[in-house]
């Protein structure tokens, strides 16, 4: 993801919430110049507020993050956010040994 995405991210989120750059701003406790840089592109947000840019505009990031559009990988990505830690963290697990098993089948056939 590069300035012209999270540009265009924050600006179609501003314009879906009929909400205003001075808005945002408000909520978020910065200036409204600070937005304005974003929007423009010649600043970008830190990540922590990137998300929180997201969460309240109501923005899915996974279409952004991610290039495949593969029904599995977004029902995978959907369960994921609903986990917490621990689960998360079996989910990746059982994962990793399913890519493990599809090596080794790959390899013998």
């Amino acid at each position: 993801m590069n300035n012209y995405d999270i540009k265009t991210i924050i600006k179609e989120g501003l314009n879906k919430n009929h909400m205003t750059q001075a808005a945002l701003a408000n909520i978020l406790g910065i200036e409204r110049a600070t937005v304005n840089r974003w929007c423009v592109g010649r600043a970008i947000p830190e990540a922590d507020t990137f998300l929180r840019v997201c969460k309240l505009l109501n923005i899915r990031l996974d279409a952004y993050l991610y290039e495949t559009q593969d029904p599995l990988s977004t029902q995978l990505l959907a369960l994921g956010n609903h986990l917490n830690e621990k689960q998360r963290v079996v989910l990746l697990q059982m994962l990793m040994q399913i890519q493990d098993l599809l090596k080794e089948t790959h390899i013998k056939s």
